[in-house]
């Protein structure tokens, strides 16, 4: 029976405390808001793709004439003082060509290599397309370009977000006689860093380059906050 009586006590005594941790939480009223933030930037870093090809019947004379348009491109490189890490040239493909009608029948073999470029600068981007234009690389395009510093890009275009989530909370708070305090809970619900288009018309009585454009980029965030309201 006393050792009933023990048990019964000390269940009694968790329950009490238990009891006590609960009563001290303190609410707080809160407000949750989301907010917008963008930042803009131009690209200055720009990839270029460009093809040797030649078609014919001789696949050793056309190997030769595909690996010296492709020794031109990177001795333009290397003028241009692009670093070698950043010139990719393909091996070699080879294939058959065809003709399906009236009848099957090998017309010849088509041999290419492929050079892609990584340019820092538009001077230097500019400079490259019109050496290759001037090789009569036909098959040349861009690849795409980026931003070397997006990371400063994207952390302004986060302090706009929450700036924006600031204001959006305070005009909500005022509007109800109340003021906003702290933030005690932020989310950075998405960054997003779209892909520029490269402009590349090409205008006759432009400067060399003048009409190359790399276009501007924005970078977007987007934040939620949940602010103290006093």
């Amino acid at each position: 029976m006393k050792r009933m009586t023990l048990i019964l006590l000390a269940g009694a005594s968790l329950f009490t405390l238990t009891a006590c941790g609960q009563g001290t939480a303190i609410d707080r009223d809160t407000i949750s808001v989301t907010g917008t933030g963008e930042a803009h930037a131009e690209p200055d870093i720009f990839l270029v793709s460009a093809t040797a090809r030649e078609e014919g019947d001789d696949i050793d004379a056309l190997k030769d004439r595909v690996d010296d348009a492709v020794s031109d491109m990177l001795e333009l490189a290397d003028d241009l003082d692009i670093p070698e890490k950043q010139v990719r040239a393909s091996d070699l493909r080879i294939s058959p060509q065809w003709q399906y009608q009236p009848e099957r029948k090998l017309l010849g073999h088509q041999v290419s290599r492929d050079v892609t470029f990584r340019v820092s600068g538009m001077s230097v981007y500019t400079r490259l397309l019109d050496g290759l234009a001037s090789q009569n690389v036909q098959d040349l395009h861009p690849a795409g370009t980026e931003i070397s510093n997006v990371d400063i890009h994207t952390d302004r275009a986060l302090e706009k977000a929450v700036d924006d989530a600031r204001r959006r909370a305070e005009r909500i708070a005022d509007a109800a006689d109340r003021s906003v305090g702290e933030a005690i809970r932020i989310e950075a619900q998405n960054v997003q860093v779209p892909r520029p288009v490269m402009m590349m018309a090409r205008v006759k009585e432009d400067a060399a380059g003048g009409s190359y454009r790399p276009g501007e980029t924005e970078i977007s965030a987007q934040v939620s906050i949940t602010f103290e309201l006093e």
